[in-house]
């Protein structure tokens, strides 16, 4: 097997009761799970989620 290296990018929208988003982060790096699993030909070896307080909301559909 060789080994590769692949990026998912995931864009997740909450609604939260905390005042700051670094506080939001913090909780959700503690606390949520994220699973991706081996396949009969794929055997994962390891995963993380990188997350960032930086928004981009130039981008966002306002439902337009």
């Amino acid at each position: 097997m060789k080994t590769e290296e692949i990026f998912f990018i995931v864009r997740i929208e909450v609604k939260t009761q905390h005042g700051h988003i670094n506080e939001t982060l913090q909780e959700m790096e503690k606390t949520s799970r994220f699973f991706i699993t081996n396949t009969p030909k794929v055997k994962v070896t390891h995963s993380e989620i990188l997350t960032t307080q930086t928004r981009n909301l130039k981008n966002r559909n306002h439902g337009a």
